[in-house]
């Protein structure tokens, strides 16, 4: 099942699956997101996590024509854009939105910062969520086989990289811990549990007051805790020390260097900010009007030596 799709369409049906770029979310294996961002964006219409993209993704969309062309040139494959969701057979929850296809494989786009992550081009040596993003569009298409077209943007050519990654019949056991999540989370409506701290304070934004009964798991995370900290303390300190020896050496110097190498800067900066204490004197009825009040819980240890 295809169709060509506006992106507001292509939105809206996103949340009704499971695409490739979820997938290393839910597997718990992403830099970027949790589970919970995944499954908010799926019940929440509100949420547009889909939509706000970052500024190297925002490069990575403009430079696909150019990295599609190198990849033609390099491989002599006739290649089509193929922006279209397909759909599982069997498994109408697990979505896939394609970059291109060249004949008997698909081709996905990428830009990267650099080649660290990445092994030889040829391989199938690619970062895990690039490589669990693909495997999940092989499944949906029952394609055998995806070509990775990257260009790495540290390199002073404009050159694109191309990993081989052959379907994986690994995937299977992914494909069902998909499902199940679906079912569990999204059909039926259980939270994923807080996997971060940023995961806790948008799940439970305020305080109610009550107190809570330690679980033999919160003692234990408490004690480790505490034995952290007072050694984050020591590395603080040792830090402070070295970095003092440092900027002696430079004194009111920019920069610190050896043989031409430049090993540390030290430079300086100027940053303007509202006066708030000025303007709450001298305009206070604006000050009041334009005052707005946030909640935030702060969190300590207690019963520390």
């Amino acid at each position: 099942m295809s169709g060509e799709l506006t992106r507001a369409e292509w939105l809206a049906r996103r949340r009704q699956g499971i695409g490739g770029s979820d997938v290393a979310a839910i597997l718990g294996v992403s830099k970027w997101k949790t589970p919970r961002d995944i499954w908010l964006s799926k019940i929440d219409s509100s949420v547009e996590f889909e939509d706000r993209q970052t500024l190297q993704q925002l490069i990575g969309t403009a430079l696909e024509s150019h990295v599609l062309r190198l990849y033609a040139e390099k491989t002599g494959r006739s290649v089509r854009r193929s922006h279209q969701l397909h759909v599982d057979p069997d498994h109408p929850m697990l979505i896939a939105n394609l970059d291109a296809r060249a004949a008997g494989r698909l081709v996905e786009i990428k830009t990267a910062r650099s080649d660290d992550d990445w092994g030889d081009p040829g391989s199938d040596d690619v970062p895990q969520d690039y490589w669990l993003q693909v495997q999940h569009y092989l499944q949906v298409t029952r394609v055998p086989v995806c070509d990775v077209a990257v260009l790495f943007l540290n390199q002073s050519e404009p050159d694109v990289a191309v990993y081989e990654i052959p379907r994986s019949d690994q995937y299977a056991e992914v494909v069902a811990e998909l499902v199940d999540w679906w079912d569990r989370h999204v059909v039926g409506g259980a939270e994923p549990a807080p996997v971060t701290g940023q995961d806790c304070s948008r799940r439970w934004p305020r305080s109610n007051g009550a107190e809570a009964i330690a679980t033999h798991e919160a003692l234990i995370a408490i004690e480790e805790l505490r034995k952290l900290k007072v050694e984050l303390k020591a590395l603080e300190s040792r830090k402070d020390e070295l970095e003092t020896v440092v900027k002696s050496a430079m004194g009111e110097a920019e920069k610190l260097h050896q043989s031409g190498a430049v090993l540390a800067t030290w430079k300086s900066s100027e940053t303007s900010r509202l006066d708030s204490k000025l303007i709450r004197e001298r305009y206070p009825d604006a000050a009041r009007e334009c005052t707005v009040t946030s909640s935030v819980r702060r969190f300590l240890l207690k019963g520390e030596k």
